[in-house]
């Protein structure tokens, strides 16, 4: 018995959707936040990748006469004059962190070059933005005027540091003694 072309057909069809799979479960998409994860006096904070210009280990500096005793010196990186400014210093502590995993987080906004000292930088994460919330109950009252909610993972809240709100604070940018 010879088929027609239209029965070859839908012989076919019948065969191929006899075997077909399913299309997998849709998931939602969430948005995720790219940042650099370090840590300072113990907490672990995040800044925001594009807020930062790099991170470098401490280069040599000059220290600076007459500046308050948390701006560590100036040093040159590539050309550039680059004050340095020990972070935990400037919140009222010392780093607490080895010297040799200790680096160097270089900000380039608002006019304004500066290196803060860290303790120890994690490195790069994803952070979904659902996981994010404003409302911490945890941040240090010394970090708080800098921070803005964190993320809240796995591994632990992760305070959200907004380089912005350091650099706009005059404690922060009248240097001398």
């Amino acid at each position: 018995m010879v088929s027609s072309p239209f029965n070859t057909l839908l012989s076919l069809s019948q065969r191929f959707n006899s075997a077909k799979r399913g299309l997998p479960a849709q998931q939602d998409i969430v948005p995720a936040c790219k940042v650099v994860c370090f840590s300072i006096l113990g907490i672990n904070l995040v800044v925001a990748l594009e807020e930062l210009t790099e991170i470098v280990e401490l280069p040599q500096y000059t220290r600076l006469p007459r500046v308050k005793r948390w701006v560590l010196g100036i040093a040159n990186l590539r050309g550039r004059l680059l004050p340095i400014v020990k972070l935990s210093a400037f919140l009222g502590d010392k780093l607490s962190g080895s010297a040799k995993q200790q680096r160097v987080m270089v900000i380039d906004m608002m006019g304004m070059f500066v290196g803060l000292t860290v303790d120890r930088v994690y490195g790069m994460r994803h952070f979904k933005i659902d996981t994010y919330t404003r409302n911490l109950n945890d941040i240090p009252d010394r970090l708080a005027p800098y921070a803005d909610g964190g993320f809240v993972q796995p591994d632990g809240t992760w305070i959200l540091l907004r380089p912005s709100q350091l650099l706009a604070d005059r404690r922060f940018t009248e240097v001398a003694a």
